[in-house]
């Protein structure tokens, strides 16, 4: 059983773009090269995503 390894936001597969992989609480995730700028900065837009992450500190 293979699993689709695919961007947690825009689903597009290691086919077609590369995937960068990271945990977060203990589970794994893929991320593709566009949507790593938004993990890094804008973490808190992943909310419904990643389960937990915490809110941004900006206002």
């Amino acid at each position: 059983m293979s699993k689709t390894k695919s961007c947690i936001v825009c689903q597009q597969t290691d086919q077609e773009v590369p995937l960068l992989k990271f945990k977060f609480k203990g589970k794994k995730y893929m991320i593709c090269s566009q949507h790593v700028p938004v993990l890094i900065h804008k973490a808190h837009e992943l909310d419904s995503l990643l389960p937990g992450i915490p809110a941004s500190e900006e206002n």
